[in-house]
């Protein structure tokens, strides 16, 4: 359809809107010299994200007849910086979206890696993953009870494993066709963990560590560690009192499916 103009945001400025769920938004940059302008950022707001503590998603403010929570998103457009590219692609992005809550891949600083893998992690970069991951089973608890439950359980009992016996692979070794290990792990935000800790999908079967051979006492630490972020989510699911949602919370908050007409701001 026709775009509309809506308003101009300043460099540094800020801007509030409420949308519903499937519009579409359209960020341009420049024309004030009277050049045609460039397409920035297209936006589409797909659903509502499940808020928990420590990563919000909602406002209690009334907003358009609705009364209760409202599902919000944040987020702010930086300016890449030279030599910079995207992990995934290696392309320099027209811009950064910086979003606290649905972070996007770290950029790679092209100029000052030299030859390093560009797909390994860093440990900053492994501990924001192990910490989002964790926020992600919150949500799904949160939009399904039970959910992040059960899965942060079976991920401890694997990790558990494989920290008692460091040295058989076969713990380390999880085959994605086991129908608890898909179901509870691999199709929640406990799958993001393993992927943190260096696990990689092969041949239908996520991997760690050495072929043959023992795990290393760096990855075992970093497993340990893991696991006790994990036990802590696990804790606040089970004893903290369910935080009210917005409505459309429950993942089905799309462009024409579900919650297709609920507010988003």
């Amino acid at each position: 359809g026709n775009e509309i103009y809506k308003g101009n945001v300043p460099r540094g400025g800020s801007w509030v809107q409420t949308t519903f769920i499937g519009h579409p938004w359209t960020f341009r940059v420049g024309g004030s010299d009277g050049g045609e302008e460039s397409v920035l950022l297209k936006y589409v707001p797909f659903r509502i994200a499940p808020t928990v503590l420590g990563a919000e998603t909602a406002t209690s403010r009334e907003s358009r007849g609705v009364v209760g929570p409202v599902g919000t998103q944040s987020f702010t457009l930086r300016d890449v910086p030279e030599g910079y590219v995207t992990r995934n692609e290696g392309y320099g992005p027209a811009c950064w979206v910086d979003d606290e809550i649905l972070p996007e891949p770290p950029l790679i600083d092209t100029y000052n890696n030299g030859e390093r893998n560009l797909s390994l992690f860093t440990i900053h970069e492994m501990q924001m993953a192990l910490e989002w991951s964790c926020f992600q089973m919150q949500r799904e608890d949160a939009a399904s009870a039970g959910t992040g439950v059960a899965a942060s359980k079976r991920l401890l009992k694997y990790l558990q494993n494989i920290c008692l016996q460091p040295d058989n692979t076969k713990y380390r070794r999880l085959r994605v066709g086991n129908r608890i290990f898909f179901e509870s792990v691999y199709s929640t935000g406990a799958r993001g963990i393993l992927l943190a800790l260096g696990f990689e999908e092969f041949m239908g079967f996520l991997e760690c560590g050495p072929s043959e051979g023992a795990l290393n006492y760096e990855r075992l630490r970093q497993i340990s560690d893991a696991m006790m972020m994990v036990d802590k989510t696990l804790k606040l699911m089970v004893e903290n009192e369910a935080v009210v949602q917005p409505e459309g919370s429950d993942g089905y908050g799309r462009a024409g499916f579900g919650y297709a007409g609920q507010l988003n701001i």
